[in-house]
């Protein structure tokens, strides 16, 4: 038989293991809780309210702080690094901004300048400052009554009237495209210079359709445009903005004005050599401008220069367009009336008894 006395006493033993066990877990819930981590910000607390904490202001990402036997770990809030650009962005701002050689305006000043001397040669003037005789069946100069022949609108800047005439156009075209074709390629300016070559003869076809064209003006005029292209979409890029801008004007002012003066006032221009085109100028920066802003680089990307783009997208094919329909349907009316004239003129010999 068991004895009661011993029961109670187990019974108390277990009792106070369980107090015990309570009390050493209430001990560790305590020393838990004095060591708190939390979030700060970077800058070290420097207000009154901060003076009972003793802080270590590091540039570690961990700060241990005292307060009343307390101890807090304040985690700082780390600052997120500046992405780098990958690779492919850095090869592709590299190509962006490459530097090209100007192969396409060296080239083809020389090839100006050896037609030139050729011509010179083959066929010398009295004078050195009187124009070059060039024959006007020449099969690179532009001819209103040879439309038909599609390179003569290209192949008449190969030809020029005299030693100024070339001189001028080589000298504005080094100084004003080479620089250009640095920048934004060969491929560009080769098409910005075609453009306002083939836009001289066909804005001179359109308006003065009786004249033969000679000289690489429309091309030179076409790179002064390009300019103002450039500038519009890349003046915030651009160290001398305000002085190249400065320089086309100067240069134009000047060029128009000597041409007001010898047209008007001068009337020994008349008798040194063909007159200006002045259509052929005025078409080639039109083409310039518009195609500059079609072709050149844009640095900048700005909102408004997509609707500049389609803007001179339209003027140019819609003034290519035009000029070339009115050359052929003009070529075609020529060959009717030619034909209906001899016609006429065979009938009226043949009422009036001539054979």
């Amino acid at each position: 038989m068991e004895n009661p006395t011993q029961n109670v006493n187990e019974t108390k033993v277990d009792l106070g293991q369980e107090k015990e066990a309570a009390q050493e877990e209430e001990v560790e819930h305590s020393t838990a809780a004095k060591e708190t981590i939390i979030d700060i910000p970077a800058a070290c607390p420097s207000s009154s309210n901060s003076s009972s904490y003793d802080t270590d202001c590091s540039t570690a990402s961990s700060t241990c702080c005292t307060r009343q036997g307390e101890h807090i770990y304040m985690q700082r809030e780390a600052i997120p690094a500046t992405p780098l650009p990958e690779a492919e962005d850095l090869s592709l701002l590299k190509y962006v901004h490459r530097q090209h050689w100007p192969w396409f305006i060296l080239v083809i000043s020389i090839i100006e300048i050896a037609i030139f001397a050729y011509d010179r040669y083959t066929m010398p003037a009295q004078n050195f400052g009187l124009p070059v005789p060039i024959p006007s069946d020449s099969v690179l100069v532009y001819r209103p009554d040879r439309r038909l022949q599609v390179w003569r609108f290209f192949s008449y800047m190969f030809l020029h009237a005299n030693w100024f005439h070339l001189g001028f156009n080589i000298v504005i075209q080094l100084f004003f495209g080479i620089p250009l074709e640095v920048m934004h390629g060969t491929a560009r300016i080769g098409v910005i210079y075609m453009a306002g070559v083939f836009a001289g003869s066909l804005g001179t076809s359109v308006v003065d359709s009786e004249v033969f064209l000679v000289g690489a003006s429309g091309g030179v005029y076409a790179l002064l445009a390009a300019h103002l292209a450039n500038i519009t979409l890349n003046y915030a890029h651009m160290k001398s903005a305000s002085t190249q801008l400065g320089s086309v004007v100067i240069f134009v002012s000047c060029d128009l004005g000597y041409a007001l003066y010898t047209q008007y006032f001068d009337g020994s221009a008349f008798a040194k050599g063909p007159q200006v085109s002045y259509i052929a100028h005025l078409t080639g920066a039109l083409a310039g401008l518009t195609i500059g802003f079609l072709v050149l680089k844009n640095f900048g990307h700005r909102e408004y220069e997509q609707l500049i783009w389609w803007l001179a997208l339209g003027v140019y094919c819609a003034f290519t367009v035009f000029a070339i329909v009115f050359n052929l349907i003009n070529t075609v009316t020529a060959q009717l009336m030619e034909e209906q004239g001899e016609e006429i003129t065979q009938h009226l010999l043949h009422d009036l008894g001539v054979s």
